[in-house]
């Protein structure tokens, strides 16, 4: 029996290390690109960069909806970056709540009027949103409940727009969040605020394995190492 155990464990290891080949070589070979952008001299007095897994993702063999399929594939963005705050406790500080997407669409996603498609824009948002109630929950998988963006200005092809999002609060299995869109001038083009639930499934479990590493020593460098 124990030899069953053990030969499934090693199987199970094998295939897993195995299945994260591609992304670990992406991850070491990678090098990140000069950021060049409206924002930049925000992005860097506020101390924020894209980690390294959202630039494999925009490469990454599995065909995520929005890194693959949309940025790298469909070609939808001259620039498309998202920022999460650098040198900062990903556990247990506030900091993490918060996150920047820069982007600047491209005509291939273009609209009526030469404007960008709003459901384009309500998916970076939604996207960032999951990103942010992953973190804000303790690393537990959210869906999207409820979204509601509201736009007061165009957003335009070829132009830089920052969209701001955060954390506003966690109430039980409920992650309420918010998100402003300004443009290059930082006039407020649009506002958003979303309902997240985290997901039942292995929730409980899930949760209470990511606080038995959090008391490991390595864990939190480990994600630091991760992301940056």
């Amino acid at each position: 029996m124990k030899k069953s155990i053990a030969f499934c464990a090693a199987w199970a290891c094998g295939y897993m290390i195995n299945a994260s080949q591609p992304y670990l070589k992406m991850l070491q070979t990678f090098k990140q690109e000069e950021d060049s952008h409206s924002f930049q001299e925000f992005i860097q007095n506020e101390n924020y960069s894209q980690p390294k897994i959202i630039d494999f993702l925009h490469s990454s063999p599995e065909r995520h909806f929005l890194h693959n399929m949309i940025v790298q594939n469909e070609k939808a963005f001259n620039f498309f970056k998202v920022y999460l705050p650098r040198d900062v406790d990903m556990i247990s500080s506030e900091n993490n709540h918060h996150l920047h997407v820069v982007f600047n669409a491209a005509d291939e996603v273009r609209g009526n009027n030469n404007d960008v498609n709003s459901g384009l824009l309500a998916t970076l948002i939604d996207n960032a949103f999951g990103q942010l109630s992953f973190l804000a929950t303790g690393f537990i998988p959210s869906v999207t409940a409820n979204l509601q963006l509201n736009l007061n200005k165009t957003i335009h092809t070829n132009k830089d727009y920052l969209i701001s999002c955060e954390v506003e609060k966690v109430q039980g299995r409920k992650v309420f969040l918010k998100a402003i869109v300004y443009d290059n001038d930082k006039n407020i083009c649009g506002e958003a605020t979303a309902l997240f639930i985290t997901v039942n499934w292995g929730g409980k479990q899930w949760k209470q394995a990511i606080e038995t590493l959090q008391n490991t020593r390595f864990f939190n460098e480990g994600i630091q190492r991760l992301l940056y």
